[in-house]
């Protein structure tokens, strides 16, 4: 009689525990960093100011400035990088200027996936889903009405010219 209890007992507790496994949602792969960082708000500062000011004192090549990161998404999903472009100083051809993108997009997109220890491979990296590359045109953002469109995006390993 108590092993038949002990072992109804366990089967109750076995179906308890997978009922609740099956209950959990996936975990956001940017929520491991979402963690107070050990930095004062000096230091915090600091660096910001810094990387700021290389920003600036860095010419743009091509037409494509220097790529930086504009925002982690609310639901911890996705990391945006912005690039600046200059339309005027974009090299001509489609191909060409294709080529100067996307080879800005692919470094963003390792350096940015190597950071945050994702699997840098645009064929199976969960990264390819992951990281996304606007390209903004300054002249839109001087207008202030079209301060978010976006010229291009590098999404799920392609590039999109919008």
């Amino acid at each position: 009689m108590k092993m038949s209890l002990a072992l109804l007992a366990l089967v109750i507790s076995s179906l308890s525990l997978a009922l609740q496994l099956k209950g959990q949602k996936p975990v956001p792969p940017l929520e491991k960093f979402v963690v107070p960082a050990r930095m004062s708000e000096l230091d915090h500062r600091t660096e910001r100011a810094d990387v700021q000011m290389i920003r600036d004192s860095i010419v743009m090549r091509q037409g494509i400035g220097v790529p930086f990161i504009r925002e982690i998404t609310d639901d911890h999903q996705h990391i945006v990088v912005r690039v600046l472009v200059s339309e005027e100083d974009l090299p001509k051809s489609y191909d060409e200027r294709k080529k100067a993108l996307l080879g800005t997009a692919l470094n963003s997109w390792i350096t940015v996936a190597s950071e945050f220890d994702l699997k840098v491979d645009l064929k199976t990296s969960s990264a390819k889903n992951i990281v996304i590359v606007q390209f903004v045109s300054i002249s839109d953002l001087v207008k202030e009405a079209n301060a978010d469109k976006i010229y291009a995006e590098f999404r799920g390993g392609e590039l999109t010219f919008h």
